[in-house]
């Protein structure tokens, strides 16, 4: 497998610029999804890697050498696509072969490399089907042993599961891992479902109209988000933000009010003076009824959905929309008022630029639930 690295990447189509200036270094291994919104550059991105679209500026480099003007067929990049793409005339074993027949490989190499795969991918029964006698699961396992035995050095994956439902997802997207970890393989994922995103990658890439918003761990996006977009995006149901006004520093920490009046005091990164305007951040599961906490404030409910173990409840503060998490067994009814809280440690901050201005304290929080998890002796059967 091999090393990626992306150097000011910019694509232009016409006087349009799709991709603004991407700087990115993947490590040989490591499984990078790109996530973020319907048209913020995540699959062109991934075309321009594969050699599908022309880099208009900057370079690419792939196991450290530069592939701008290299074929894709000579680039050691493998696509899986959304539409699967199979011949539908072929059986399972002519797709999985097609490449290396292309290339002129011995029969008995072809044969072996795709017996192999197919024991992978748990093919093997399927080998003398067609496509259309199988599984939208199973056509997409097809589609990826194609992948594999060109031996690539970087696997491209463009919204591979989104044609699938949703119980084939989340088994698709377990064998997609365990083959990543069984492969040791660099892999390059695109998805727009951030469950997808979090559940799968080593890193993810959030992007936001042709940008880098955030490069980061699961844990560090969710934890430590750098700015309003990426706090936002990360997270189901999405952030909560309230806006609130800068008082007194007392020389660590920075009191906020809310429009309630009620007042919070922050370790921010560093003090503001005067009166400004803030977006206090809190997650929908870190919001708790009938407890008091650092932060606490009265909703009133306005709809609510029952999701078995969990509710959403919607409500309004003064004027804004709240939405809390809480224990399925709850009944909130409409019109009814909500005491709800919320800890410092849960709490988030952004300025009026919506950068996180409570980072240094976000990220240690991070490190300290790293350095527990990573102490924490592994449970063992009585």
């Amino acid at each position: 497998m091999a090393t990626l690295s992306l150097h000011n990447v910019i694509k232009r189509f016409g006087e349009t610029e799709i991709i603004h200036g991407v700087d990115l270094a993947i490590n040989d291994g490591e499984f990078i999804v790109f996530v973020g919104p319907s048209g913020c550059g995540k699959s062109t991105l991934l075309r321009l890697i594969a050699g599908l679209d022309d880099t208009t500026e900057g370079e690419i480099k792939i196991a450290g050498q530069a592939v701008n003007d290299l074929a894709p067929s000579k680039r050691g990049a493998a696509m899986v696509f959304q539409s699967y793409a199979l011949y539908p005339h072929m059986n399972v074993y002519d797709n999985i072969a097609f490449g290396l027949k292309v290339r002129k490989h011995p029969k008995e190499f072809i044969e072996e490399r795709v017996n192999e795969v197919a024991e992978i991918l748990q093919l093997t029964p399927l080998l003398n089907r067609k496509p259309k006698e199988l599984s939208g699961g199973q056509r997409q396992r097809v589609a990826i042993g194609r992948a594999i035995t060109r031996q690539p050095e970087v696997f491209l994956f463009d919204e591979p599961l989104s044609n699938l439902d949703a119980e084939l997802r989340v088994a698709m997207r377990m064998e997609i891992a365990r083959l990543h970890e069984k492969m040791n393989a660099t892999m390059i994922y695109v998805t727009h479902d951030q469950v997808e995103a979090m559940t799968m990658a080593d890193r993810i890439v959030v992007l936001r109209a042709g940008q880098i918003e955030q490069v980061g761990t699961p844990a560090e996006l969710y934890t430590a988000p750098e700015n309003v977009f990426v706090a936002g995006f990360i997270g189901s149901p999405k952030m909560n933000f309230i806006s609130v006004t800068s008082k007194e520093f007392d020389g660590t920490k920075q009191t906020f009010t809310l429009e309630s009046g009620q007042s919070i005091k922050l370790p921010v990164d560093s003090p503001t003076d005067g009166e400004k305007q803030f977006k206090l951040g809190v997650r929908p599961e870190h919001l708790f009824i009938n407890r008091t906490g650092d932060l606490n404030i009265t909703i009133k409910a306005t709809a609510s959905e029952y999701l078995g173990e969990n509710t959403l409840v919607y409500g309004d503060l003064n004027g804004q929309s709240i939405t809390l998490k809480v224990d399925g067994h709850q009944t909130i009814l409409p019109g009814q008022e909500i005491a709800a809280s919320a800890a410092v440690r849960d709490i988030y901050l952004f300025d009026d630029q919506d950068r996180s201005v409570l980072q240094n304290y976000r990220r240690t929080l991070l490190k300290d639930a790293l350095s527990v998890k990573e102490n924490k002796e592994p449970a063992t059967a009585a």
